[in-house]
């Protein structure tokens, strides 16, 4: 079995596949639908328009308007083209490397894999859903509604982006909200008349400062993170405008609207003498947190886990994933069920050859669990 996952595994992430790179991500789609019907199951891309690659959607019981279970993971990457061929698929020293070969094409390949050695019994007993979506490494703009209403479809969902490099899998995720403040405030030349401007910078210095104790990493797991800041033109100028950009995270969506309330009363508040604030949210991604119903799946997992001779833990997340956005919909999700690995985004990005059997067999045997 692992010498098949490995040529799999080669075969997608030898592929330029950025996010934007549409032929390229259709062409590792194409890939696994052929993965998929070689197994019986019907497979068919999925267009979700003309600025992304195709995604595919992959069953045991075409033809279902419900399902046990719903599988995913992303076919996309965040590397630019030509990537592949620069730093192609590798076998060294109990890892694989190559662009993506860890997030998330191992997942991706580790999930077919487990419905691979899945037992007959069960895959005629359930109602399987994988959705394999094209655009998560710029946040799913395009796939997103469709893996929503696919998830509201189904009675839990399992997501295949690596697990932790020490085996951890993700019981929950934190949501993001990202904010943009503007300042506007009156230039002037800082050798003549410096008395006649008011400083943008120094305004968005004091929002900056104020903003951040919203922060509460030990108590609720909020936090405020001020990521740039971007103003004036030249140093003998009084700065008339400023923008920063604010990252804030938390472990559920309340404490998201009391944090963005926050932020919105704040940016009402006079941060300099003639200095204008314009403040407003630029994005926002729900939070996946761990409930009871979700809880019901760690504990399948765990007794999985078990059975193939392993103790599977778990880790709470700050980042966020397409785990996130099914969990909006109040599917039970859980996240990091591919095989190890870490260095995501980089060129050191590696994937742990000794946790993929382990992995698929785990799928395998959660599908005779539930």
């Amino acid at each position: 079995m692992l010498e098949s996952y490995l040529e799999t595994l080669r075969s997608v992430v030898d592929l330029d596949c950025g996010s934007h790179n549409v032929a390229g991500v259709t062409r590792v789609a194409e890939i696994m639908k052929a993965n998929y019907e070689s197994i019986g199951f019907h497979a068919e891309l999925v267009d979700l328009g003309p600025t992304v690659g195709k995604g595919v959607f992959a069953t045991n019981k075409p033809g279902a308007e419900h399902f046990d279970i719903m599988l995913n993971g992303h076919l996309d990457t965040v590397f630019p083209d030509g990537e592949a061929a620069k730093r192609p698929f590798k076998v060294e020293n109990g890892r694989t490397s190559g662009p993506g070969n860890a997030d998330c094409k191992a997942g991706v390949v580790s999930m077919f894999y487990g419905l691979k050695l899945a037992r007959k019994e069960d895959l005629d007993r359930l109602a399987i859903a994988v959705c394999l979506n094209p655009d998560e490494e710029i946040s799913s703009p395009a796939s997103r509604g469709w893996l929503q209403e696919m998830a509201k479809k189904c009675d839990r969902a399992m997501v295949f982006e690596c697990a932790r490099a020490n085996g951890e899998l993700i019981k929950s995720r934190k949501g993001r909200a990202v904010w943009e403040v503007k300042f506007h405030g009156v230039p002037a030349h800082a050798g003549n008349n410096p008395q006649d401007g008011r400083s943008s910078i120094l305004a968005a210095a004091r929002f900056s400062l104020e903003v951040s104790k919203l922060q509460d990493l030990e108590g609720k797991g909020v936090s405020v993170t001020v990521g740039t800041i971007q103003g004036g033109t030249v140093p003998n100028t009084v700065p008339e405008w400023t923008t920063i950009r604010i990252d804030t995270r938390r472990r559920n969506d309340q404490d998201g609207e009391e944090l963005d309330a926050a932020i919105a009363e704040m940016a009402k508040q006079c941060w300099g003498e003639g200095v204008e604030t314009e403040a407003k949210r630029v994005s926002i991604s729900p939070a996946m947190p761990h409930t009871g119903e979700s809880d019901k799946l760690v504990q399948i997992i765990n007794e999985a886990a078990r059975l193939e001779g392993y103790d599977a833990r778990w880790v709470d997340s700050g980042g966020g994933s397409d785990a996130n956005r099914i969990a909006a919909v109040g599917t039970p999700v859980v996240d990091g069920c591919g095989p190890a690995g870490a260095c995501f985004h980089s060129d050191k990005e590696w994937m742990d050859i000794s946790t993929v059997e382990s992995r698929s067999r785990m799928l395998s045997r959660v599908l005779s669990l539930i």
